[in-house]
């Protein structure tokens, strides 16, 4: 009974030992940590150059300022003395509820864990203009490691963003058209057919197909030229855009215009319109009259309630999959079916 008992009061020592151990390295890490954070603090309020091009600020408890260095408030256009011994909100942030509960969730996540918080915040300029910044807050320690306010270190990422977007706008665009490549075109029609189905406004559509006049051109002189054909064409296509459209290519040969409030009357006038552009355009590659009119121009508006954006994507590509098979060109209803010689589409070539 003893030996065992021995055993137990053995084994919990060495658990304690062994659990006390890690207590001390984990405090012994965090403050080492802690001090890091004030010598930093301490070097940033002395040497304000030290963050030149970025906005370093700190504010107390009751989220006054306390310290801004003169780069930084140049930057935005302040002077330190007007900003010091104010409250944040309403001087470099917004005075919004939202700004407020989350500054206060920083500072009381800060002095619970005494760790460094990287965010996004909209600073305030002198000239009253909102700047986005990307800011790394930590908090402020006195000598006894108590949580006496917030650190914040921003850096304008206004460029960065803009440069973020002009890429998504840049991978978004087709290299041959300057248009929507395939997926972003999609995105958009599915997008754009969606609110006009929501609020019951007009919405048409008009696929151009030049797969029978690239493929003469790719194989009758190069594939320079019929690549030239996409870009010649889109040109008249974006010549005719209404305002609020979109164009990009699909299948590698249709340039598809998605018209936002255009009725399917006004799509055709710009079918045909197209159609009339483009032939002389496209002889300049070198093709003649006869091989040049060798494209279906499709158009169509959104039916009734019930249609959706798949249907009237199919209804579309059927039309035009008949025209080719049947070698009829010209200008086609989406609701109309391709007939040689019929009124609404030019006599099949043969």
């Amino acid at each position: 009974m003893n030996i065992a008992l021995n055993l137990i009061l053995g084994l919990t020592a060495v658990l304690l030992a062994v659990y006390v151990l890690i207590l001390r390295n984990k405090l012994k890490q965090t403050s080492k940590n802690l001090k890091e954070m004030i010598k930093e603090n301490d070097g940033q309020q002395s040497n304000p150059a030290k963050t030149n091009g970025d906005v370093y600020f700190k504010v107390n408890k009751d989220f006054n300022i306390t310290f801004i260095n003169e780069s930084g408030a140049d930057i935005i256009g302040h002077l330190p003395a007007q900003l010091i011994g104010k409250t944040v909100f309403g001087t470099l942030l917004e005075d919004k509820k939202a700004t407020r509960e989350a500054m206060e969730g920083i500072l009381s996540k800060m002095c619970r864990n005494q760790s460094t918080i990287n965010t996004q915040m909209v600073i305030i300029k002198g000239s009253g203009q909102k700047q986005l910044m990307q800011c790394r807050a930590r908090p402020l320690l006195n000598e006894i490691l108590e949580c006496e306010g917030i650190s914040l270190l921003c850096q304008d990422i206004s460029e960065a963003r803009a440069w973020q977007e002009n890429l998504s706008q840049f991978q978004n665009r087709d290299l041959f058209t300057s248009g929507l490549n395939e997926q972003a075109l999609l995105e958009r029609f599915d997008h754009d057919f969606q609110l006009a189905k929501r609020y019951n406004k007009a919405f048409s559509l008009i696929m151009v197909e030049l797969k029978d006049v690239y493929e003469f051109i790719a194989h009758g002189i190069d594939f320079e030229t019929a690549d030239k054909l996409l870009k010649v064409v889109s040109d008249v296509c974006f010549n005719n855009l209404t305002p609020n459209a979109h164009i990009g290519r699909v299948d590698k040969t249709k340039i598809v215009m998605v018209l936002n409030n255009t009725t399917q009357d006004k799509a055709k006038t710009i079918a045909e319109k197209i159609m009339k552009d483009s032939t002389p355009v496209i002889r300049r590659l070198g093709i003649d009259e006869y091989n040049a009119q060798m494209m279906v121009v499709v158009y169509g508006e959104r039916r009734s309630f019930n249609d959706t954006e798949d249907v009237m994507w199919t209804r579309f590509r059927r039309r035009i999959k008949a025209a080719l098979k049947q070698r009829i060109y010209g200008v086609i209803g989406s609701d109309n079916r391709p007939v040689p010689g019929g009124s609404d589409g030019a006599a099949a070539r043969r």
